[in-house]
């Protein structure tokens, strides 16, 4: 039988708002959990399984590095109130000596939200070093920019003081104690924990560019950009779509995470609880709550807005959550724990179509109604 949410997500298929999704929710204690569509539209496509994979896209950075931070901050490797420079010291040049760990956390910082580093930049070096090199945009805290570089910068931070990289400090401190079995980055033409996962297995993002084409030769040469991802394949798949995680190899702060319906449940359903195996429920407290009136920003997360929300109307006001460019959403309300996570690769084919920014609220209203 179809259920309401499902209809709804069936009828946003036949308008071509994505061809497939997966969902998991959960209202006064209630589960459904479902899936719907193909990976394509073409109707002989492979159907959306529970264990298709999910390029998480800017989901990455509540789900894998704000969580890290939480643990830095927690075992006293990072302190919100110190200056980036004091972590980074590369990065205090140009005036940007004052920006805290904190001004990144809630997109302050006085950074650009975005740059096409990809266009110029081959690694990861070669992109840090581009925003170690930037000049503020904007005074300090004078008003709120959602930055990529923000997240970019605290993955660097980690991997200073912690000697591993955010896909090996999300292996080993996050997956591994919650059992997230299809959860990581795919690292670009090296060993990495999904490995055993097929690209097939993944839900297809937008058509190949030209650069990265180009990029994936670059990296591999002509034969092992062939046997990683196939003759030039049409759609992206099993490698992350975001731009500048593809030049840094597929491993960033803000983006490149991949997983699953079911892992991403089990993930917010542990962050959520009253005693999380993860992080201290005090902290996460902290993180999620909305750290001023000019904005809706918490550390890392979101929260819910008056006007126009992806949360949809009817979550509570202290609802935390992040949407990811893909078409990756995921709320929670820590009043009463209700729980909407919605996946969908809304960029297949092209990114282009905005059609999920009516879906997204429709969903988590009807799913805390039905």
């Amino acid at each position: 039988m179809t259920t309401k949410l499902q209809q709804l997500l069936n009828n946003a298929i036949a308008d071509g708002a994505f061809p497939g999704a997966a969902y998991y929710v959960r209202v006064n204690g209630r589960v459904e959990q479902g899936v719907v569509g193909r990976q394509t539209y073409c109707p002989d496509s492979d159907p959306i399984e529970p264990t298709t994979v999910w390029d998480m896209a800017s989901v990455s950075k509540v789900v894998s590095t704000t969580t890290l931070v939480m643990l830095a901050v927690a075992e006293g490797k990072l302190d919100l109130d110190w200056p980036v420079a004091k972590v980074i010291p590369e990065f205090g040049v140009h005036d940007k000596h004052e920006v805290k760990l904190r001004n990144l956390m809630v997109h302050n910082s006085g950074l650009i939200a975005f740059r096409a580093y990809y266009k110029n930049c081959k690694t990861r070096e070669e992109v840090l070093n581009q925003i170690y090199g930037e000049t503020l945009t904007y005074n300090r805290e004078s008003k709120t920019v959602y930055s990529d570089l923000s997240m970019i910068l605290m993955d660097e931070a980690l991997t200073r003081v912690y000697g591993q990289s955010v896909d090996q400090l999300f292996r080993d401190r996050v997956a591994a104690p919650l059992t997230l079995r299809h959860s990581g980055y795919f690292r670009m033409g090296e060993a990495t924990m999904l490995d055993a996962i097929p690209k097939s297995d993944c839900a297809p993002t937008e058509r190949t560019e030209e650069w990265r084409s180009i990029m994936r030769r670059l990296r591999h040469g002509d034969l092992g950009a062939t046997k990683i991802y196939g003759n030039d394949p049409e759609f992206i798949q099993g490698e992350v779509h975001d731009p500048t995680a593809t030049a840094m190899g597929g491993v960033a702060g803000h983006a490149g995470l991949f997983s699953t319906i079911g892992d991403i449940a089990s993930f917010m359903t542990d962050f959520c609880a009253e005693k999380p195996k993860v992080v201290p429920a005090t902290l996460r407290d902290t993180f999620i709550k909305r750290q001023g009136q000019e904005s809706t920003r918490a550390l890392g997360w979101d929260t819910k807005s008056v006007n126009g929300s992806s949360a949809g109307t009817l979550m509570g006001p202290s609802s935390f959550g992040h949407t990811g460019f893909t078409g990756t959403s995921v709320w929670c309300d820590p009043q009463n724990g209700n729980l909407v996570i919605l996946l969908a690769n809304r960029v297949h084919p092209t990114a282009d179509n905005l059609k999920i920014t009516k879906v997204r609220p429709a969903f988590a209203d009807l799913a805390l109604t039905s």
